[in-house]
């Protein structure tokens, strides 16, 4: 696992657990396992200001009319087909969904799928990016009193985080549980030529 891959895992096991156990007291019953679904979409149509292809950047004009410049990255391969005035539509998407689980048997595991699509090289840049992060913990400890819990990831490494004061439930959490979360992302982005007045 790289370093960068560890970070993930450690923000993203904080995050999921704070998350969990803030949502449990609106989603649990006193019994229930604590669980929550989170979700997220953006889109935006930006236009085309301005084109350095030698150095390869574009600056976006967005739709409140304010501006920002991106290098593009050499494997967008189409760049020269974008032309001052073209529309840039941008769709984004992410959910999570959060669970406590009480004795599947499962090891901690953290596992990251993902893909892309584009457009064939001629015509305008389209493509569809997506990942995938699949992050499983074993609840190693619980300090009822103080309201932590301590996690257990893949490697063996222990994260100790704090359980928000509104959560009701926190007895529903004993030690061998596994909490496992499933955070997708994805984005679309398509170059089409300014509509005709």
């Amino acid at each position: 696992m790289t370093r960068s891959t560890k970070l993930t895992f450690i923000v993203l096991t904080v995050f999921l657990l704070s998350i969990m156990v803030a949502g449990c007291k609106h989603c649990c019953k006193e019994k229930e396992k604590p669980s929550v679904n989170l979700s997220e979409e953006l889109s935006v149509t930006a236009t085309v200001e301005a084109i350095d292809y030698d150095t390869r950047h574009v600056t976006l004009k967005g739709p409140q009319g304010n501006t920002m410049t991106f290098y593009v990255d050499e494997e967008a391969y189409n760049f020269k087909e974008v032309e001052v005035g073209d529309l840039v539509d941008i769709a984004y998407k992410a959910s999570m969904a959060i669970n406590l689980e009480k004795g599947s048997g499962q090891d901690p595991s953290f596992i990251v799928n993902g893909a892309s699509a584009r457009a064939p090289e001629g015509q305008k840049p389209e493509g569809v990016a997506y990942n995938v992060i699949d992050v499983r913990a074993v609840v190693e400890n619980i300090d009822y009193e103080n309201r932590t819990v301590d996690l257990r990831g893949p490697r063996g490494n222990v994260i100790t985080v704090e359980v928000d004061d509104r959560v009701q439930n926190i007895k529903n959490i004993k030690k061998g549980d596994e909490v496992s979360a499933k955070y997708t992302e994805a984005v679309a982005l398509s170059v089409r030529p300014a509509e005709k007045k």
